[in-house]
Formats: C-alpha cells, sequence, structure tokens
C-alpha cells in the first residue's frame, strides 16, 4: 500500500492552512467577542435575553458569523492580490488558474474561499487538533474539493505543479 498522499505538496498546503486558519482566528475571535458584547447588551437592554442558554447560542453565532467573513475576506484578497495567502507565502506556494497556470480572478478566489469554509469550518474549532485529521482526510483525494469547484491548483512558487513533482 502505498503511503505518499497522491498530492506531494499536501504537507506544505496543510501547514500554510494551519498558518493561515490560526492568522484568521486570531484576527476573527476578537471581533466575534466585541459583536458579541454589543449585541448582547442591545438584546439584554430590550430584555430579549432570558438565560444563560440564550447568551451561549448568540455567542456561538457571533462568533461562527465573525469567523466566516473574516475566513472569506482575508483568503479572497489574499488569493487575488498576491495569489497567495500569508501561510502559502511562507510555505513557497501559490493558487493558479487549473488551465492556464496563470494568475485566478476574483471569483474564482471568492469560490475557492467559499468551498473551504464549505467543507472546512471546522479547522477554527479545537484547532489545532484537528489539524491531522484534516491532513488524513485530504491525502486520500487527489484535488482538494475547493480547487476543483474553483478551477484552481496550488503549486511551488516557482512554478513547479504539484502534480509533475
Amino acid at each position: 500500500m502505498d503511503k505518499k498522499p497522491r498530492d506531494p505538496l499536501l504537507r506544505r498546503r496543510t501547514a500554510a492552512r494551519g498558518i493561515d486558519s490560526l492568522i484568521c482566528f486570531i484576527i476573527g475571535f476578537p471581533c466575534g467577542l466585541m459583536l458579541y458584547s454589543a449585541v448582547y447588551e442591545y438584546l439584554n437592554a430590550a430584555g430579549h435575553i432570558g438565560s444563560d442558554q440564550t447568551a451561549g447560542i448568540l455567542f456561538i453565532v457571533c462568533a461562527v458569523a465573525t469567523l466566516g467573513v473574516c475566513h472569506m475576506s482575508y483568503e479572497s484578497v489574499f488569493l487575488f492580490l498576491f495569489g497567495a495567502t500569508p501561510g502559502k507565502m511562507l510555505m513557497k506556494l501559490r493558487v493558479v488558474d487549473q488551465e492556464t497556470l496563470g494568475r485566478i480572478n476574483y471569483l474564482q478566489a471568492y469560490q475557492r474561499a467559499r468551498g473551504i469554509l464549505n467543507f472546512g469550518l471546522f479547522w477554527y474549532f479545537l484547532y489545532p487538533f484537528l489539524l491531522p485529521f484534516s491532513y488524513l482526510w485530504a491525502s486520500r483525494r487527489e484535488a482538494q474539493p475547493w480547487d476543483t469547484m474553483a478551477k484552481t491548483r496550488v503549486i511551488l512558487k516557482n512554478g513547479q505543479d504539484n502534480k509533475t513533482k
């Protein structure tokens, strides 16, 4: 049985995703906490917070919504402007169009970010404990679902394709 992943850049990609997730969490969680505080004060003053359970649900909604917005903005903007997120830059990777191997457009960057969010919101919860599990999940695929959906590919910064390495 072959133990090597189908994607030879998977280790670099996993490390990059871990770095990017940590950055998004560091930015997004405090923003979610501030949003929660503001909404809680407003709803509490109006008499709509009746229990600790309601406050807990409100906190989860604020945290998840803020992390989602942070992730979508972070991923889309960095991929569109620079072709890579800070994590990918550190790992010497970039995201390119699947067909032309050129720069991706904003729609592709957005679709890719949305796909990652759909498949991987769990990255922000129990981070970094889920990193090994997500690596195993990804290692069984030739291409990640978000790359397939957005018609993108991750290559080494020097232009070497992950399929030819």
